[in-house]
């Protein structure tokens, strides 16, 4: 079976055996590079990929939330599963085997049914579209309030569209033309003012870090999803305004419902998005490619996809 992985050459497609152990058969659809993945985060020696989905043996389409908690932590119990030590430690894609292959094995509890009909590459968006949702929900967004995110990749790009999902407005501060073309084309404004109620920082610098703050109202709130790479100072203007700083990561729960299925019904909702924010798709023989063009925003990438079965 093919499948990509980080070796001694750099990223390869290479022969694996066929998945084993207990659990169901995905047939890989989609599979999306992460900024974590550019960033070399995984073990040597496993499949890559976190955001993927696909087909079960009898058709039906799903998306794999990569997450594998154990159900019966603090954390767990309170629907604050993104916490739980496993969500990291058995990360697919990180620490288990991942999407970037033509078949995996998954846990039934990771699976997440999609309608039928769906473009390909919306099996693959729901992870990222449920990151961005705990953070819209991790802001408290409510209709009514002052929104921007800070950058426009795909975090940031979904994340206009979960809170414009919710019925809010947002603001989008994009760096590149084709990352403002997409914010306007998901009903995003692309302006940035100041007196914002909540700030998501999408892109995890101190440039950005800053400006967030620089942007937030008195009293408001800065929501970081980006994730620094680099160690980051915070001045005191934040002390100065008061504003909360508020991170999050991957997806919970949000009053019961779990981010991953809301976002798994965003994307049914809106399939048009799905061109929008895809805009490479490579087959499995030309991974080093489709990395290359993934850390090359200059270059039009937004969201850069592995399709194993083309």
């Amino acid at each position: 079976m093919r499948a990509v992985r980080r070796t001694g050459n750099g990223i390869e497609m290479v022969e694996v055996p066929e998945p084993e152990g207990d659990g169901v058969v995905v047939h890989v659809q989609s599979a999306g590079i992460c900024g974590s993945d550019l960033h070399g985060f995984g073990s040597r020696g496993i499949t890559i990929g976190h955001e993927f989905g696909g087909l079960l043996d009898d058709g039906t389409p799903v998306a794999v939330r990569p997450n594998i908690v154990c159900g019966t932590c603090e954390f767990c119990l309170r629907g604050e599963e993104n916490l739980c030590l496993d969500a990291t430690r058995r990360l697919i894609g990180m620490g288990l085997d991942g999407g970037m292959a033509e078949r995996i094995v998954v846990p039934e509890q990771t699976l997440f049914p999609l309608p039928v009909g769906l473009p390909v590459e919306a099996c693959a968006l729901v992870e990222p579209l449920s990151v961005s949702l705990h953070a819209v929900h991790r802001g408290g967004i409510e209709p009514g309030m002052r929104v921007l995110v800070i950058g426009a990749g795909s975090i940031g790009l979904t994340a206009v569209l979960a809170a414009r999902s919710m019925g809010v407005d947002v603001d989008v501060l994009a760096r590149h033309p084709h990352q403002r073309d997409a914010a306007d084309a998901l009903g995003g404004i692309v302006r940035a003012e100041a007196g914002y109620d909540v700030v998501i920082d999408s892109v995890g610098s101190q440039a950005a870090i800053e400006e967030s703050i620089d942007r937030a109202r008195y009293g408001g709130v800065v929501v970081e999803v980006g994730g620094f790479w680099t160690p980051v100072s915070i001045g005191p203007l934040s002390l100065l305004k008061e504003v909360s700083m508020v991170p999050a990561i991957y997806a919970a729960h949000h009053h019961g419902e779990s981010e991953f299925a809301a976002a798994a019904a965003v994307i049914a909702m809106h399939p048009d998005a799905c061109s929008v924010l895809v805009t490479h798709r490579f087959p499995l023989e030309r991974a080093a490619e489709a990395f290359e063009a993934a850390a090359d925003k200059s270059s039009g990438a937004i969201k850069v996809q592995l399709t194993p079965l083309a």
